[in-house]
């Protein structure tokens, strides 16, 4: 019974794209304009590669970012770890109130580096696969 519906389907479809096709007018490629959009492309790919080096220097920025704030918690975790009696309170609350603060802080990190890469990505896909392929933020993450 399945089949029977898929069949039909298939052949509805088949139909109505094909009679779609024989009412539609063919286009002439126009040459001219064909080589200016290429032209654009071309003018746009240093752009572009200026938009991707900007990219990685700020994913840099982040990771550098990052080890320092681990550095900093490493440090408030070996005074926590060595402290004794009243002092290991305060201790132990500094470390989670620096947590705390960089959990934040890498939210808000990760959301802005978020919106920056879906922006990137958009507008190598509109520059089509290629652009896509050639773009150092994309080749370092395929090495991954």
């Amino acid at each position: 019974m399945k089949l029977r519906q898929v069949s039909t389907i298939i052949l509805v479809g088949t139909v109505l794209a094909t009679s779609l096709l024989a009412h539609t007018k063919p286009t002439a490629h126009k040459q001219p304009e064909y080589k200016q959009t290429r032209h654009k492309m071309s003018m746009m790919d240093d752009k572009m590669m200026a938009g991707c080096q900007e990219m990685m220097q700020k994913h840099e920025q982040m990771k550098s970012h990052m080890k320092a704030m681990d550095e900093k918690l490493d440090s408030l975790v070996t005074t926590m770890n060595s402290a004794t009696s009243s002092d290991k309170a305060d201790a132990t609350s500094a470390v989670v109130n620096e947590m705390v603060a960089q959990r934040k802080m890498m939210s808000e990190m990760n959301s802005t580096m978020q919106v920056g890469m879906m922006k990137h990505m958009m507008e190598h896909m509109q520059m089509g696969k290629k652009s896509m392929m050639m773009c150092p933020m994309m080749k370092g993450m395929g090495a991954m």
